[in-house]
């Protein structure tokens, strides 16, 4: 059951950041008010239960639980909080690789150790799952195949188009676009290579904003959507409820 009606839904931010300590009731009510809910998702053992604690307060709000790639170490404790509060949240993520902060081939190897165990918990519990991809696309996919996992949900991916083509039209793997496509041709590439039934909208607030260095709210969803509709020349309200029923497919625990 929703717990409210949406108009879009920010497919991935961080409202737990610190970025938003003394503004996080104003972010929230300005989306709020524009009828935009928000997954938020906390990825690092410190901000966990703060990002519970946020979902809980604010009915727009949805949990997703994961874990930044270059904290791997710490992938006990994330299954464990995460099967904690497996009943509250919508996604586990955003979870996966990261081979720009990671050069470190062993390193890279237990990274990709702890997204495998985390892919693992995402299926017992059947909810999506968000991935972290940063020069690591192909990467990533073939590891999300290699295991058939299903309900993905690739995060502001940089890979190539033909991969996201591929992924979304044979593997039915779906891809956020940030509010970053403004200033982004990878994005403004791939949006037009990615199945519409797959395409979804996200802000990664507080940054990828549409000025860069700014900081970026979840408000700013529409603005990813303006730019969207004019690069593959749909109106905007057709592409609006597409984008909103492919979302409510994919994290069926928010309605």
């Amino acid at each position: 059951m929703v717990k409210k009606e949406f108009h879009f839904i920010d497919t991935h931010c961080h409202l737990e950041d610190d970025e938003f300590n003394s503004r996080i009731d104003m972010v929230i009510q300005k989306a709020s008010t524009q009828k935009i809910g928000m997954i938020s998702s906390a990825i690092r053992p410190d901000t966990w239960e703060k990002g519970h604690q946020i979902s809980k307060q604010y009915d727009t709000v949805f949990l997703s639980i994961g874990l930044d790639p270059i904290q791997y170490q710490y992938v006990s404790e994330a299954s464990e909080f995460i099967s904690k509060n497996k009943d509250e949240i919508v996604a586990v993520g955003e979870i996966g690789l990261d081979h720009y902060r990671i050069r470190d081939h062993r390193q890279r190897e237990a990274q990709a150790n702890a997204f495998k165990n985390l892919i693992e918990i995402a299926r017992e519990l059947s909810v999506p799952i968000q991935v972290h991809s940063r020069s690591a696309g192909k990467k990533a996919l073939d590891i999300l195949e290699d295991m058939e996992a299903v309900n993905i949900h690739m995060h502001a991916f940089d890979g190539r188009s033909s991969y996201a083509q591929k992924a979304s039209r044979d593997l039915g793997y779906y891809f956020s676009i940030p509010t970053s496509i403004v200033r982004s041709r990878q994005k403004q590439k791939m949006v037009k290579a990615i199945e519409i039934e797959r395409l979804l909208l996200e802000t990664d607030s507080p940054v990828l904003g549409p000025e860069k260095g700014e900081r970026n709210v979840p408000s700013n969803i529409t603005i990813a959507l303006d730019e969207v509709s004019k690069i593959l020349q749909r109106e905007k309200e057709e592409l609006r409820e597409i984008i909103l029923a492919n979302t409510l497919r994919l994290y069926q625990r928010i309605k």
